[in-house]
């Protein structure tokens, strides 16, 4: 199937290679068809595209069309490797495919039977592609992009391809006026009709090469079939521009969506709740021409209005923000108060604004203005649970020096979190952890301290989802319960800090910790009270759902109980423990359902916590209960969960002047 240079026609050529399925693992760490995940990747290789020609703003177009399948480029060289590719799976597995791969090669052939299938097109007025960069756009994490891109070309581009029912995106660069095309397909290996292995991967090239930094030879100008070069020519006549590009998905699956989003509002929200501070900054626009030709915007002038249409969402997926944390990382862009920070590798801009006393403080991190991550080594926003809740966002920027080359380093593929341990030296991941400290000391002294009593823990419950528990007082049978303690540990500059760990229950409601107030707490629901001594029985009713007994040991006037999350759950990040409450559901107190003024809110909606009322030493109190996971959690229905009990006092709250002497 590899060209030997004799034609100058275009086609998908396959070279010699390892073997591998339609279930290859290098593309399954990029299976994932959210549309967030894809949208992102376009809208940010389209932004450093822009920030690289320094032009302002990067327009982004999207466009969707009805095309014949026959007039794909490559598409008769596809066909015919696609067959192969079939009957060699086949053959090596006994003549069937695996479960997985015919989902693959249903899709596939159904798009290819199609006489018309749905395409999208990408078009944006970057620095467009040229040879070298086309070819890092079709490598696997070779990057030639620099420090001040917000990802890496070629490293992510896979992202894109679920999106193809064909498994197949095409590429057209525009620079100077000279045209490129290429594109890249994956299906799986087969047998040539030389007898030889072929690998899955097709490029469509004039000729792959054995050249390790000039693999193909790219169609170029008039070789470029009009499928891609009329969108360049588009570029060109339309935006004036002599440079830009073009990314080509056929068999377009609408992200798989059942039809109630339509594509804008998934572009939209997906460009609106990511790339909210590159839009605010005007640095972005994006663009929809769909079939009723109607150009549909998002920019500087209309992002709140979009941002606030996802107020009320509350749950997505646990890799990205959801649209009312979106809107409120905005609102903090606009309304927070501007501070330059030095970190000691760099000085950072930050958006602090103070919330409202019932909410949760946050952290977010927006780089080259493209959101992040919330989860951050060493700004872990339970080190703020005394503190005025208050949301922080980060803005790095490629000029702030070395603390953005790290955090960028760090990142993932899909630039949603950050991964110290795996991509950082240990000077470096040394050098970011110190950074991130400063920034949380200086938030320390910068935010209001509340004036209410915190409390310790004294009855953690670890539950076994497929046993026994017991916790307070009462003994528990072995390797099913373990209790926790508020322990120190020696910092290097001799300080003391505080964190969880195993160890002996302290008698009664320990009032140890930092300024008195009971050794802190976890700080997603702010704290309000001391601890009541009790005892605890937990009965599993289903691998999400408990049926509790409980026995105060103290008289109180007013209580509440809540539910955490053992933070040893969460490993996703260095030093970054989960925001722990897990929300309850199906609740009944004593046989009764338990509602209204009963169930304590979020700003999500989800209930984090139940006020029992007044309690008496030895009153009996039976809680039935369903619990759900914080969303950026994961466990196995069959995992051993743990999670931390806690009854408190309700005690009146104030604010109190921190120690710079502001309110």
């Amino acid at each position: 199937m590899t060209s030997h240079g004799k034609s100058r026609t275009p086609r998908l050529n396959f070279s010699p290679g390892d073997l591998s399925g339609f279930t290859s693992s290098g593309l399954a760490s990029f299976g994932d068809i959210n549309p967030t995940a894809i949208v992102r990747e376009l809208l940010q290789n389209s932004l450093d595209a822009g920030r690289e020609a320094d032009i302002k703003p990067s327009v982004v177009r999207f466009e969707i069309e009805q095309h014949p399948v026959s007039k794909i480029p490559g598409i008769k060289s596809y066909k015919k490797a696609f067959e192969r590719a079939v009957d060699s799976q086949k053959k090596a597995q006994d003549g069937m495919l695996p479960d997985q791969a015919k989902g693959i090669v249903n899709a596939i052939s159904n798009c290819l039977e199609k006489k018309n299938c749905q395409v999208l097109f990408v078009l944006d007025n970057g620095i467009g592609l040229n040879n070298k960069r086309m070819t890092a756009l079709l490598s696997d994490g070779f990057s030639i992009k620099e420090n001040a891109g917000t990802g890496a070309v070629g490293n992510g581009h896979l992202t894109v391809l679920p999106a193809s029912d064909l498994r197949y995106v095409l590429y057209g660069g525009l620079v100077s006026g000279a045209m490129i095309g290429s594109g890249h397909t994956i299906l799986a290996s087969f047998e040539s009709l030389e007898k030889k292995r072929t690998s899955k991967d097709g490029y469509f090239t004039i000729e792959n090469r054995e050249d390790l930094f000039e693999p193909f030879v790219f169609p170029r100008d008039e070789q470029i079939p009009g499928f891609i070069s009329k969108k360049l020519f588009w570029i060109k006549d339309n935006w004036k521009r002599g440079s830009g590009t073009v990314v080509i998905v056929p068999g377009f699956n609408n992200f798989r969506e059942d039809g109630n989003n339509s594509l804008w509002d998934m572009i939209s929200k997906a460009a609106a709740c990511n790339f909210f501070a590159a839009i605010y900054q005007g640095e972005i626009r994006i663009e929809f021409a769909g079939d009723k030709d109607k150009l549909l915007v998002l920019d500087e002038t209309n992002i709140y209005e979009f941002l606030s249409g996802f107020e009320s969402e509350k749950r997505t997926s646990s890799k990205f923000l959801s649209g009312s944390r979106a809107f409120e990382a905005y609102e903090t862009i606009i309304k927070g108060e501007e501070m330059s920070l030095d970190t000691g590798i760099g000085e950072i801009t930050v958006k602090l604004r103070r919330l409202s006393e019932n909410g949760r403080s946050r952290i977010d991190l927006c780089r080259n203005g493209m959101w992040i991550t919330s989860k951050l080594p060493r700004l872990d926003v339970n080190k703020f649970s005394d503190h005025v809740p208050f949301h922080c966002l980060i803005m790095l920027k490629a000029e702030d020096g070395e603390i953005h080359r790290l955090v960028r380093k760090s990142e993932g593929p899909l630039h949603n979190h950050l991964d110290a341990k795996k991509w950082l030296d240990s000077s470096e991941k040394h050098n970011l952890e110190q950074a991130m400290s400063k920034i949380s000391d200086i938030l320390i002294s910068t935010v209001p301290r509340l004036n209410n009593q915190t409390f310790s823990i004294p009855d953690i419950l670890s539950i076994d989802s497929h046993g026994f528990a017991q916790g307070g007082r009462r003994p528990a049978p072995a390797g099913t319960f373990e209790e926790f303690r508020r322990v120190s540990r020696r910092k290097a500059e001799g300080e003391e800090e505080q964190e969880d760990g195993p160890g002996p229950r302290k008698k009664g409601p320990g009032k140890g910790g930092k300024n008195g107030n009971g050794g802190g707490g976890r700080g997603t629901f702010r704290k309000a009270g001391s601890s009541v001594p009790f005892g605890a029985t937990f009965v599993p009713k289903g691998s999400r759902c408990y049926s509790v007994d409980l026995k105060p040991e103290s008289k109180v006037p007013e209580s509440e109980i809540r539910f955490i999350l053992d933070e040893n759950l969460d490993n996703s990040c260095d030093d970054s423990r989960s925001e722990g409450f897990v929300s309850l559901e199906n609740i009944k107190l004593n046989g009764k359902d338990a509602s209204g003024e009963r169930l304590m809110y979020d700003e999500n909606d989800r209930v984090l916590g139940i006020r029992l009322g007044a309690l008496s030493p030895g009153q009996n109190l039976k809680l039935d209960f369903d619990f759900v996971l914080p969303q950026d959690i994961e466990a196995a229905g069959s995992s051993t969960v743990a999670l931390k009990a806690e009854i408190i006092r309700r005690t009146a709250s104030g604010i109190n002047k921190n120690n710079n002497g502001q309110s």
